[in-house]
């Protein structure tokens, strides 16, 4: 089972899925081909020590 990631263009800030193990990407919107991953959205606690 190949799990899909989702990647934000660098140019357009289009959010594309893309399998794991496929080359050759390019954004849909634009045609771009430097993709990042978006950051999570909210926070994160952790316990004092």
């Amino acid at each position: 089972m190949v799990k899909s990631v989702t990647y934000k263009c660098l140019r357009c800030g289009h959010l594309d899925e893309f399998e794991g193990t496929r080359t050759g990407i390019a954004c849909k919107a634009c045609g771009f081909r430097i993709f990042v991953k978006p950051r999570r959205q909210g926070h994160k606690t952790l316990d004092a020590i």
